[in-house]
């Protein structure tokens, strides 16, 4: 999978851009606030339909526009293809794949896909467990349009179950009204569980071998998926699911929220047997942040037989030369979009790579 052409006008400080990307490495000089972050992240947006820093759709227009357009061409094994995206600050963007509008977000998974990876990517480790289940949820939703649209519908009686909640006079009253909403989130927090624990049994193995690499075999990476909701399958979970609500019933009722469910679920990572975000090390967080995209790297190329472009926005000056070098020939397969402000070093880069420079929102190859 590799994208071969990027167009944008009016994307963010990018006024009208057209460039010709080439199959391996691409990199994109320049200096601070110039727009390298910006043409990246217009990959991103044809891949998920948002910004990779969840940005409101008139954000990504420059500055005095009213509108901005993004169309990123393709190929993948199945042939080629271009998505287009239209923002507007008055209306609801619009997307096109094959110049075919698509009606819903989740339509558009699955037509070009990506791993992202920016130095704040290190929150998948260091902050909450919400960032470690947005990672889990970004990659299924990419492969799994299913996933998508149920977990979007989780989240809709969640929202739904925490409304009562606020509203209730009593646990009686709650749960004379809170059963339907109860039985929604036992059935797609099942289906929810079950997947994520697909997902982390494959990453756990993937991301361990990619750790050991990184850190010549001295450190150790142990990754768990962790959630109350017990079962062998979606039908078990979902029992277990109804009962836990139920037990927590009038906890819920004090605390005007919903406590228990896979919206409190979480990714356990040790480094030697140590809790990494207790212990490690800013280094260590960093390398273990990389070796979970570099696994999710591997993950979709099982599930759709082919590499998905990755997008490295100024990460080269976190790592030492080696890693860089490791990092940037990866795979003669994949494709690289890397953004750095100082020039790459040669020794890092193999031969097929190409060069922009980004000066002011405007870009030229070198």
């Amino acid at each position: 999978m590799r994208v071969t052409e990027i167009s944008v006008v009016n994307w963010r400080n990018l006024a009208r851009q057209k460039i010709c990307l080439g199959e391996q490495l691409n990199i994109f000089c320049g200096d601070n606030a110039q727009g390298k972050t910006n043409l990246a992240e217009s990959v991103y947006l044809c891949c998920l339909g948002k910004s990779p820093r969840n940005n409101a759709d008139k954000e990504l227009i420059r500055h005095g526009q009213n509108e901005a357009y993004v169309r990123v061409k393709y190929v993948c094994r199945y042939g080629e293809g271009q998505i287009e995206v239209t923002l507007n600050a008055r209306e609801k963007k619009q997307i096109r794949v094959n110049s075919v509008p698509i009606a819903r977000t989740g339509d558009l998974m699955g037509y070009l896909n990506c791993v992202y990876f920016a130095p704040d990517e290190i929150r998948i480790v260091s902050d909450s467990p919400a960032e470690r289940r947005r990672f889990m949820d970004i990659d299924l939703c990419q492969t799994d349009k299913n996933y998508f649209y149920g977990l979007s519908r989780f989240n809709k009686a969640l929202a739904q179950r925490n409304n009562l909640l606020k509203q209730a006079q009593s646990v009686e009253q709650l749960e004379e009204t809170v059963f339907v909403w109860d039985k929604q989130l036992a059935e797609e927090g099942a289906k929810i569980v079950l997947k994520r624990r697909a997902f982390c049994d494959k990453l756990k193995e993937l991301a361990k071998q990619t750790h050991g690499a990184l850190t010549d075999g001295k450190e150790t990476l142990e990754l768990h998926y962790t959630t109350a909701l017990k079962g062998a399958n979606t039908a078990e979970i979902a029992q277990n699911y109804r009962e836990l609500l139920s037990a927590n019933a009038e906890k819920d009722f004090a605390l005007r929220h919903t406590s228990a469910g896979c919206q409190r679920d979480d990714v356990s990572l040790k480094l030697n047997g140590s809790d990494v975000r207790t212990f490690g090390s800013q280094g260590q967080l960093r390398t273990t942040a990389l070796s979970l995209k570099l696994a999710e790297l591997k993950i979709l190329y099982e599930l759709i037989g082919e590499y998905p472009v990755l997008i490295l926005d100024d990460v080269l000056s976190e790592l030492d030369p080696l890693r860089q070098k490791r990092l940037l020939n990866f795979d003669p397969q994949l494709q690289i979009l890397l953004t750095a402000a100082t020039d790459v070093p040669r020794g890092a880069v193999g031969e097929n790579c190409k060069f922009f420079e980004i000066n002011q929102g405007v870009c030229t190859e070198k």
